[in-house]
């Protein structure tokens, strides 16, 4: 267990790793291989692939936790039946989705796509029409890397997960640095990301004997029996969407496509701290699970009083960096392309010390299963969030965004703090409740 809890630890460390720097250096090769517009509108049809995300509508999660529980029972027949259930959802969803997605893509005029110097209309179509296909195509990996998590290699699932979109933004990168369009982008995120769903199931079939591909288990009742976990798990990466991408799609509506760069960029660059914050709260998770069937409240009260507080203290001084030196770290990250007003610079700041503080404190509610509240506060207020930015960057000029992401972020800190106060009682806070994540020979 110890030797997969590190091997698990190691992988997500990888893995976070590899969205941060991926994200740090395509931002200044794309700005300056495409210039910032084209830079722009690409972010802004790159929004498509994370709103296909729930286009399963949660039955990989919710069929994952179901199949963990099964294969640790033994029951092969179960478990096949669970999986094919669950398939054959995920494809009969996917491919609703995808042919309005592609009906709508293709009969919309031109010009709804947008345009630039770079490419008109009808490009922007052909981009979106490729992104539309990427995202249906890496929703059908998610079951299978849910079978290699249930036979003890969430390690190697990780990893590979994380190698691909490594791929993926090489590829990228590549295409801008040769002189490449968008299109061309587009089409090799799709190329990388098929070979990547290919390789799960190669890894899920050598895992799991018991894997059938096939529809001939499927049973409709064991689909019913996971829609409603499955809802609650959708509102988790369609809130998410709506926060990251739909707040983005706000900021261009409000003052063009030039702008996207310089809310995404900040942001980004403000969301480094919580991705490596990340790396070290996910392991303590199982444990929080395990601590809380026990009914061991003291020791659960007092690790969610040291995750809260390990968090702001590191949100406080990344907070503290991005202030003082965010100007610096857009000149030099961007090479000069992409500068923020001051203001904008020290709203975010101030986000990323709510943000870090709350965003691993929900995941303890999801670790005991009392997630279903907060992921639909989470969705009303992330659409709230996305009227509300259009707005502020209207009055405000793109430092509204910024006002606006900080009120979301407080707004959710203070509403994740109660629901946690509920299940476990008054938080503790300070180094002491910090000292609680510490192993026992540290903590004199």
């Amino acid at each position: 267990m110890r030797r997969r809890l590190a091997w698990g630890i190691a992988s997500m460390a990888y893995g976070k790793s590899v969205t941060a720097l991926t994200q740090l250096a395509m931002v200044p090769v794309l700005a300056t291989a495409w210039g910032v517009e084209l830079f722009g509108h690409w972010l802004l049809l790159s929004t498509i692939p994370a709103f296909l995300v729930a286009s399963d509508f949660g039955f990989g999660t919710a069929a994952g936790n179901r199949l963990i529980g099964e294969v640790a029972n033994g029951g092969t027949e179960e478990v096949l039946t669970t999986f094919q259930s669950a398939l054959l959802t995920i494809l009969g969803c996917s491919m609703l989705v995808g042919l309005i997605a592609f009906g709508l893509a293709a009969m919309l005029p031109g010009s709804v796509f947008g345009s630039t110097a770079a490419i008109d209309g009808e490009d922007s179509r052909r981009i979106v029409l490729v992104l539309i296909a990427y995202g249906l195509v890496g929703l059908q990996g998610s079951l299978f890397a849910s079978v290699l998590r249930a036979h003890s290699a969430f390690a190697r699932s990780t990893s590979f997960e994380a190698t691909v979109q490594l791929g993926e933004g090489l590829a990228v990168i590549l295409v801008a640095v040769a002189g490449k369009s968008p299109l061309t982008a587009a089409l090799a995120l799709l190329a990388v990301r098929t070979i990547g769903v290919l390789g799960h199931i190669l890894l899920a079939l050598y895992h799991a004997p018991w894997l059938r591909i096939g529809f001939k288990a499927a049973n409709p009742t064991r689909a019913r029996e996971m829609l409603s976990p499955a809802i609650a798990a959708m509102m988790l990466p369609l809130s998410n969407a709506a926060y990251l991408q739909g707040t983005a799609l706000a900021v261009g509506a409000a003052a063009g496509a030039a702008a996207v760069p310089i809310y995404t960029t900040l942001r980004t660059l403000s969301r480094v701290v919580l991705q490596l914050l990340m790396t070290v709260n996910l392991p303590i998770l199982p444990e929080f699970t395990a601590q809380f069937a026990k009914g061991n409240r003291d020791w659960v009260r007092r690790a969610a009083g040291g995750i809260g507080s390990l968090n702001a203290l590191i949100g406080l001084i990344g907070a503290l960096g991005l202030g003082l030196f965010g100007d610096w770290l857009l000149e030099h990250w961007t090479r000069g392309t992409i500068a923020a007003p001051p203001a904008m610079i020290w709203l975010t700041a101030a986000a990323i010390a709510a943000s870090t503080t709350w965003n691993p404190l929900s995941n303890l509610l999801l670790a005991v299963n009392r997630h279903q509240r907060f992921t639909y506060w989470y969705m009303a207020a992330s659409i709230v969030a996305i009227g509300l930015t259009y707005l502020a960057v209207r009055r405000f000029g793109v430092t509204g965004a910024a006002l606006v992401n900080l009120g979301l972020d407080l707004l959710m800190l203070v509403c994740v703090i109660g629901m946690v106060r509920q299940i476990v009682g008054q938080l503790p806070f300070g180094w002491r409740a910090i000292t609680t994540l510490l192993p026992a020979r540290w903590r004199n």
